[in-house]
């Protein structure tokens, strides 16, 4: 049986030298790749069209043809996103494209067991790991020439000021925090659903290339998207803010390469943390997630390959053959067993939610424009499914914060949800009433009408269960009087201060459920 190649952390290569063969073979092939044109499959802009393609937003667009209308159709603008396909639509894609790297590195001199390198930003252990690693930043290669991964065919790569400036605090900690996924105890919910916890890989839906729905826990929600985020800027010109041109960022694969690893960590923290296996009833139709959805790619040698979820379970297996040099618990903790193990005891008993009701939700509409707005609404006691299942001793009940159809054109600002937070607030009222965080990665694509979607936007689920319970402790809650503030992050510092006004971002509806 062939041995599994290791894919290694890129601040581990980094300690040894800045340009570390490994990354500096890698900067070499990206340069390879981006000369070659669009056309060609293992060009660097074909890969990034897979992932996703606008020409309104191609920086390269008129630096030569892409390829013809029906290999687009066929093989670009296919990233899984909001859907349980998340994951091994990436782990795919990924695989390829180490392939095709691999290949230009054998052709500049390089080894032929040469892996990509994975950024784990949430490395404890390291006080520099929320930045990119060295060789990102400079603006040359040792011998002179300019870096691919600092600029590609003249352009240099648009990134945020302060990740840009190599910044460590440009990427908050709760952007890179894993409880939340690694937390999890299911991968996702039986039933399609936009509401409820949505597990560890998403929702249960078929295909969907434009995001959607995003649970807070699930590890597409954070850290991916939050990654994307915080590297690509709140601009509509920061490259990994926009799907569309995230790829061309030489970050975004080891950026993807860690989420991949992560789904094995998530594997390794309980024999019951398995994938899906079972038929799932999607929209009244039987979807199997191991089998049902093929996915097409081009390999190295320019062949079409065509593979389901089912061959890439287990990356010691899958045709790529790979591991991760560490796919350990990070949520360890000594003396007293697994901090992780205290969080999930409870729930292990249970291991996919219940039926979510709606208990309430607010009457109008609401529009961000750069300052924090308030929406008021009252609750009801539950009458439905969620009343019976808080009744069952193997289902304690769940409520979930949802804001939903959030549709924005242009703005890409972060925001982060408070229920009843009172007025003038200081750092310690934002900790105590906070609910969670809307990172808009995929906000215009998802707001923009296509024969895939009608345009509804993005949709968010927050656990809000231990909030509640804490508020309550408090007599911070009142069901009659429920109010939920959204405030742009950069303006926690001052207050409830305005930030410069920006595009409008528009919430259709904000409800809390109970599971």
């Amino acid at each position: 049986m062939a041995t599994p190649l290791i894919r290694k952390d890129a601040w581990k290569l980094s300690a040894i030298a800045t340009w570390e063969p490994t990354l500096l073979l890698y900067a070499k092939a990206v340069g390879e790749m981006s000369n070659r044109p669009a056309t060609d499959p293992t060009s660097w802009r074909f890969q990034a069209g897979v992932h996703g393609y606008s020409a309104s937003t191609d920086p390269f667009v008129n630096t030569g043809p892409t390829p013809p209308r029906n290999i687009q159709t066929q093989f670009w603008q296919n990233c899984q996103h909001g859907t349980w396909f998340f994951l091994p639509w990436h782990r795919m894609y990924l695989g390829f494209f180490e392939q095709i790297v691999r290949a230009a590195v054998v052709q500049l001199g390089g080894p032929s067991d040469w892996t990509l390198p994975y950024w784990n930003y949430s490395d404890a252990s390291n006080p520099n790991a929320r930045a990119l690693p060295p060789c990102f930043l400079q603006p040359t290669l040792p011998d002179g020439s300019p870096n691919p991964l600092y600029v590609i065919q003249g352009i240099n790569i648009p990134r945020a000021a302060g990740v840009e400036a190599g910044d460590p605090s440009a990427i908050p900690d709760s952007d890179v925090d894993l409880s939340g996924c690694l937390n999890e105890t299911f991968f996702a919910p039986d039933t399609d659903t936009t509401s409820g916890d949505l597990g560890f890989g998403g929702p249960a839906t078929g295909p969907n290339h434009d995001a959607q729905v995003f649970g807070q826990n699930s590890v597409e929600s954070l850290p991916h998207n939050a990654i994307h985020v915080d590297v690509g800027g709140d601009t509509v010109n920061g490259w990994m803010i926009n799907p569309d041109t995230a790829a061309l960022d030489p970050i975004f694969w080891l950026h993807h390469a860690n989420i991949d690893r992560l789904w094995s960590v998530w594997n390794g923290v309980s024999a019951s943390n398995t994938d899906p296996i079972a038929p799932v009833n999607v929209a009244g139709q039987p979807v199997v997630w191991l089998t049902s959805v093929p996915f097409s790619f081009y390999d190295s040698t320019g062949t079409v390959v065509t593979m389901t979820p089912s061959q890439v379970l287990d990356t010691t297996t899958t045709p790529f053959l790979y591991d991760y040099e560490d796919t350990t618990n990070p949520m360890a903790a000594a003396p007293g067993g697994s901090l992780l193990t205290s969080l999930t005891a409870s729930r292990r008993i249970t291991m996919k939610p219940g039926p979510s009701e709606m208990i309430g939700a607010n009457d109008t509409p609401m529009t961000l424009t750069g300052a924090a707005q308030s929406t008021t609404f009252a609750l009801q006691a539950p009458a439905g499914p969620s009343l019976t299942s808080a009744a069952l001793p193997a289902a304690p009940a769940t409520t979930h914060l949802s804001i939903e159809n959030v549709v924005s054109t242009k703005s890409n600002a972060t925001y982060e949800a408070f229920v009843n937070l009172p007025a003038n607030p200081d750092e310690a009222a934002y900790k105590e009433h906070y609910a969670g965080v809307l990172h808009l990665f995929g906000v215009t694509q998802a707001s923009t009408q296509s024969d895939r979607h009608a345009a509804n936007g993005l949709s968010f689920s927050l656990d809000i269960t231990k909030l509640v319970s804490r508020l309550k402790a408090r007599s911070a809650w009142d069901d009659g009087n429920i109010r939920v503030t959204l405030v742009p992050r950069s303006a926690r510092g001052a207050g409830l201060a305005n930030l410069a006004v920006h595009d409008p971002i528009h919430i259709g509806r904000v409800r809390v459920y109970r599971t």
